[in-house]
């Protein structure tokens, strides 16, 4: 059985791709997995790293709120389609795993056109415009969120959560219960505004007790970061990129991070309270409605990015650190969000629905 992917431009869609896609190679023996994205997204490096064959189309993503540039772009994205005609027909996939964003709006509807069951992912409460056009097309509409149902008409639509990287899934554990450790972290690459409200926290921080911080910067920010930190008062540990997520998420008492669906659901995995603050310029302000979900269920506070001050920061943080028993129901209910075993359960969902 073969199965192709379309995934790209962010990793918030390519790492759940990668980790359905190795499911799927570990179901069942003869399996085969090809993966579609573009030329220039994050995928051309990613993808081959983990072994896989990429085929790229020239999609671009949609711009501009306004319905006519959405037009304009969808009618760009339609003359893609013989390109992912020709790349079905030679690759003869069983079936198609579209992962959401523009990448899949050709591939999938290829596919549909050539008779070739497809399925959907979608990673947010919110789901993007593909996924709200395609989701009617699809033989399954697999989701992360409980509340995404809401959103979608598809007539098959079952939660398997958002799949994490195989490289996070350690083991779990706690912190000490005597210190106060905050991770911070924008992504990989770092976001300004985070660092520059945690810079105007540390000061208040000098009066915390206990209190470790772990943040991670980007490369941009990284030496005035550092310089910022030296010589306060309490332990930290500054960097500007880490391969060691798992280790600071399970240092962590406390994480301050943005609001994409990969990182609630690691956050969900190890049970970790947090401070979100959502990306302003995601596609359809939707990190804005996964942080909502998050505070609604008990599992995190949300700060926009333009209320971000240290004082703001430390009003939140302060109370947290006097009461570790409300920090530990807050990582309970994080948890709660989680749903094991996402990427079994869409490469099942997807072998049933071919069989």
């Amino acid at each position: 059985m073969k199965l192709l992917v379309c995934a790209g431009g962010t990793g918030g869609h390519i790492f759940p791709g990668i980790a359905a896609a190795e499911a799927f190679l570990s179901r069942k023996e003869g399996t085969d997995v090809v993966f579609v994205g573009t030329e220039y997204g994050l995928e051309t490096r990613i993808i081959p790293e983990y072994g896989f064959r990429l085929l790229t189309i020239p999609a671009k993503p949609f711009l501009g709120k306004n319905p006519l540039q959405k037009f304009a772009t969808l009618m760009g994205l339609s003359r893609t389609i013989p390109q992912a005609t020709a790349i079905i027909r030679k690759e003869k996939p069983d079936a198609i795993l579209g992962m959401g964003a523009f990448t899949c709006f050709p591939v999938v509807m290829a596919g549909r056109l050539l008779g070739v069951p497809c399925f959907l992912h979608e990673q947010n409460v919110y789901p993007g415009l593909a996924n709200r056009m395609l989701s009617k097309l699809a033989a399954t509409v697999f989701i992360s969120f409980d509340a995404t149902r809401n959103y979608l008409k598809g007539k098959n639509i079952v939660r398997t959560g958002n799949p994490i990287r195989k490289n996070l899934r350690v083991e779990r554990h706690p912190g000490d219960g005597i210190h106060f450790d905050i991770f911070v972290f924008g992504g990989s690459r770092g976001a300004r505004s985070i660092n520059e409200a945690v810079l105007l926290l540390l000061p208040y921080l000098d009066t915390y007790r206990n209190t470790r911080i772990y943040h991670q910067t980007g490369n941009e920010d990284y030496e005035r970061v550092k310089e910022a930190y030296a010589g306060k008062g309490f332990a930290h540990d500054v960097f500007p990129f880490t391969n060691e997520m798992s280790k600071y998420y399970n240092l962590s008492s406390l994480v301050i991070a943005r609001a994409g669906a990969s990182t609630i659901f690691e956050l969900s995995y190890f049970r970790k309270a947090a401070l979100l603050v959502p990306y302003p310029f995601s596609a359809g302000g939707h990190q804005s409605k996964n942080a909502a979900y998050v505070e609604e269920r008990g599992g995190g506070f949300v700060i926009e990015n333009g209320q971000l001050s240290g004082k703001a920061l430390d009003g939140i943080l302060r109370p947290l650190r006097e009461d570790p028993e409300v920090l530990a129901r807050m990582g309970g209910h994080m948890g709660d969000i989680y749903v094991e075993g996402a990427e079994e359960r869409i490469a099942q969902g997807i072998i049933s629905g071919v069989s």
